[in-house]
């Protein structure tokens, strides 16, 4: 069996507990945590936090940890610090935004992301565009509910996802993704309300990567992901990023 490393660049525990239990209830892989990761925030909805989440800075301690796992897994939607790991690490990295939509365009021609706060809408956009597939995407909606609160009822979530999902089939959606790692173990029962395809990121990117390293796959070194020359970095993260 493979293990996989799963980060979690939050500090919400109960977000934390939510995406173990949904694992456990897959039986995914257990999830491994590091303490020795020195910064993480309580949600990402912004750039600056996905900018300072410990994905992003790649410490050498991050790259020593890595090496004991058959992959890795960004479990953020936004998917902080995904090309940097690809280029340092040996086993395949998947984030989670970027496996979802990857497994949406095989179920339906077009997919419509379901996020928190209405500020999350552009910068979905603009990933989604970054990917390569805005003529597959139908539209962002919004629960208009925090990344916190998403964790506070759970009903209360289900019910603003699956409005936020008839809004999103309304534009033309066949398939819905989960917009944030807080709404995992949600999607049948928004499934159920909306009667198609829902997608739970972090289930999904466990089972992709767990895939691709039972393949022998990883990523390719022949161009994007090209592991960069050694070089000493300063300050917060010493060491090199070499393999």
């Amino acid at each position: 069996m493979n293990t996989i490393l799963v980060l979690n660049p939050n500090t919400s525990e109960a977000m934390t507990e939510t995406s173990q239990n949904q694992q456990s209830k897959q039986h995914l892989p257990k999830q491994k945590q590091s303490s020795r990761i020195q910064i993480s925030v309580r949600n990402h909805s912004n750039h600056i936090t996905s900018t300072i989440s410990p994905p992003s800075r790649c410490s050498k301690r991050l790259l020593i940890i890595g090496e004991k796992f058959d992959g890795v897994v960004i479990a953020c939607y936004g998917d902080p610090g995904l090309y940097p790991l690809k280029e340092v690490f040996d086993v395949p990295v998947v984030g989670v935004a970027e496996a979802s939509l990857a497994t949406a365009t095989l179920l339906g021609h077009r997919f419509s992301i379901l996020v928190a706060l209405p500020r999350a809408i552009p910068m979905m956009e603009n990933m989604v565009h970054w990917y390569g597939l805005s003529n597959r995407l139908a539209s962002v909606e919004s629960t208009n509910l925090s990344v916190l609160e998403l964790e506070e009822d759970k009903d209360e979530t289900v019910d603003a996802l699956s409005r936020a999902g008839e809004r999103a089939k309304d534009a033309g959606a066949e398939v819905l993704i989960l917009g944030c790692s807080g709404m995992a173990g949600l999607q049948k029962r928004v499934a159920e309300r909306t009667a198609v395809p829902v997608i739970d990121p972090v289930e999904n990117a466990v089972k992709m990567v767990g895939l691709l390293a039972e393949q022998g796959l990883v990523q390719s070194e022949a161009g994007l992901y090209q592991t960069p020359p050694k070089k000493d970095i300063r300050g917060d993260m010493p060491g090199d990023l070499s393999r």
